[in-house]
């Protein structure tokens, strides 16, 4: 199926990287652009009326993963989610967060920034990805919980390799252990079928603007309800103490109290209906499809055009949509200014990741990309 037809492209540039963020299908930016400008028409009826649009997309977006809306919560991405989830999270005095050594950065700074103010430790588990496998990941992640591990902060997708995580299966370990555990989805949202129906993990952060194809600047959190009574929220607002009727459209109080209930123009999160319904039209199973079509041909093209070595090289039920291949020495010496370079000069959009302390080159092709652009991208590449 030709899904090129529902982008704008500009053929002369290659665009690699949606694992930063994807391109959006027209229909969705159409949908931004006119939510915008109905808003701008009336900003104050425009905010007034939010709230009830927002509890209408919060139970759509459930009913989409199978959760319950209570259950969720809207942030502009996965990084304030993440934020306002593990700063409210109350663990014990002294307690331990486990972390891997392939979380994004980010992320692991908000853990360091918890564990400084709150007089916490971090311990590093270390993931080595030559000879990987579910049952050594889960097996050294049994082993790196202590009596003092209380909370585990573990990817869906590394955002380096594009390594899958075996997350309900440490889940199951973690809550045996009484260990809070909470999954950075930045990657698993779009790329993977995902339901919070039977979930076992007591928290799951998503962006919708990588792998869903949705408006720039939305995503979402979701909390386990077994987990809610450990929270303590450090944000605060018009939703804290008394709630004004405005907001008690979010029939949950819980809901309602983590909503975001700011002034705010909410165009972007409107137009992830359309993002839905894109989704729901096509179908999963074909758009994921084509995501493991794409990244296989990239795979292939990439390594026989360069030789490089590629370092996402994992077992099937391990394999995400991303990929990550090592650099001959000269080209890794240009590190992070190599993405400058490659749109400057050949109009290609690509990714520099850090992997075992060397940079490395990462792809991430959507349905927007092609195989003839790949082929194109391999060959620029090979001239390295």
């Amino acid at each position: 199926m030709n899904f090129q037809k529902e982008f704008s492209l500009d053929p002369s540039f290659s665009y690699l990287n949606a694992g930063t963020m994807s391109l959006s299908p027209n229909v969705v930016i159409r949908a931004v652009a006119a939510h915008r400008e109905e808003y701008e028409k009336n900003p104050s009826h425009g905010l007034l009326t939010a709230w009830q649009r927002l509890w209408e997309l919060q139970k759509e977006l459930a009913k989409f993963f199978e959760a319950n809306p209570n259950d969720l919560f809207l942030r502009t991405n996965i990084t304030y989610a993440m934020n306002d989830f593990l700063f409210a999270l109350e663990l014990p005095k002294a307690s331990e967060i486990l972390v891997s050594s392939l979380e994004y950065g980010a992320i692991v700074n908000i853990c360091r920034h918890k564990a400084d103010l709150e007089g916490h430790s971090i311990t590093t588990l270390p993931v080595p990805l030559r000879d990987v496998s579910e049952a050594k990941i889960l097996e050294s992640f049994e082993q790196a919980i202590t009596s003092k591990t209380k909370l585990a902060v573990f990817s869906h997708v590394a955002t380096n390799c594009g390594l899958v995580f075996p997350i309900e299966k440490m889940a199951e370990i973690a809550r045996a252990k009484g260990v809070v555990l909470a999954i950075d989805g930045a990657h698993g949202v779009g790329s993977l079928p995902l339901s919070f129906k039977n979930t076992k993990v007591d928290f799951y952060g998503a962006n919708l603007h990588k792998w869903m194809l949705g408006p720039k600047g939305t995503g979402f959190g979701w909390v386990a309800p077994s987990v809610k009574k450990q929270l303590k929220p450090k944000f605060a607002g018009w939703t804290s103490y008394d709630v004004q009727p405005l907001f008690q459209v979010f029939s949950d109080p819980w809901a309602c109290r983590w909503m975001i209930s700011s002034t705010h123009d909410f165009s972007d999160f409107y137009a992830v209906h359309e993002t839905l319904e894109f989704w729901r039209k096509i179908g999963q199973e074909k758009i994921m499809a084509r995501q493991v079509e794409l990244k296989n041909y990239l795979k292939m093209a990439v390594a026989k055009k360069t030789g490089w070595k590629l370092l996402s090289e994992f077992p099937a039920a391990m394999d995400g949509p991303m990929l990550a291949f090592a650099l001959p020495d000269a080209v890794e010496k240009k590190g992070f200014d190599l993405i400058f370079a490659l749109r400057a000069e050949h109009r290609l959009q690509i990714s520099m990741v850090q992997v075992e302390g060397k940079w490395s080159m990462r792809f991430a092709p959507h349905i927007y990309n092609s195989e003839e652009e790949i082929d194109l991208a391999a060959n620029i590449l090979a001239r390295l």
